[in-house]
């Protein structure tokens, strides 16, 4: 993990950590690479409570501040997992084309040719049933590799929390419903391959899909997160 954020460090104005409650000696590790650096902070569970709460954590924190006037709608929220799988190289493309697009969300796509025929067959079949739900077409709609526009995001946090896995899928259907502009479709590669989701989290996030979609009916953007560029 901190070698992650010593590569991240140097590309963002501010590096939000969340431990969820790890007992193997991450969290001791994060404080002590966190210590002298006040542009990153860290936010923590006492015990383990799954990827999706911990992106729900984080995003709360950004929520207050931009409600407390400290942050802009407009600035960038970037998500990368911390286990080395995201090639940070792609970062500065990915946001180029997010700003060139005038995109509220940039999902990356990524390259999946060196997976399991399974795991790739499984994603496929998930982001076709999320593009479904979300009335736009979705390639991989997996990918914790992102970047949000902050008042894009805050509002689409009113309408799902998110669980286990879950958070992925739902914030891109609920983004494309609420009507704002998702591009998932830039390629980058993946240098390491993890994959940790079972049969049992392919089903939570097949229900958690249409879930979100029907959360939203009915709703618009927000004044205060609309794309006003």
């Amino acid at each position: 993990m901190t070698a992650v954020l010593d590569r991240l460090s140097g590309r963002v104005d501010e590096l939000v950590v969340v431990d969820d409650g790890s007992t193997d000696g991450t969290g001791a590790a994060v404080r002590a690479w966190l210590d002298g650096r006040p542009s990153a902070r860290l936010l923590a569970f006492e015990r383990n409570q799954g990827m999706s709460a911990a992106y729900h954590l984080a995003f709360s924190e950004l929520r207050r501040r931009l409600e407390a006037a400290e942050l802009a709608p407009d600035d960038l929220v970037f998500t990368v997992d911390a286990d080395g799988q995201h090639d940070l190289g792609a970062l500065a493309s990915l946001e180029q084309a997010m700003l060139t697009g005038r995109f509220d969300a940039m999902l990356a796509r990524r390259d999946l040719s060196g997976y399991p025929a399974l795991k790739r067959g499984g994603n496929w079949a998930l982001s076709r049933w999320a593009s479904l739900w979300a009335r736009r077409r979705l390639l991989d709609v997996e990918s914790g590799y992102r970047i949000f526009r902050l008042g894009a995001l805050a509002d689409a946090l009113r309408y799902y929390r998110g669980y286990k896995y879950s958070e992925t899928v739902e914030v891109a259907v609920v983004l494309s419903r609420l009507g704002y502009r998702v591009s998932n479709d830039v390629v980058v590669p993946v240098p390491v391959y993890r994959s940790r989701t079972r049969l049992v989290d392919a089903a939570i996030d097949m229900a958690a899909i249409p879930a979100a979609a029907w959360r939203v009916r009915g709703a618009r953007a927000a004044p205060l997160a609309r794309q006003g560029r």
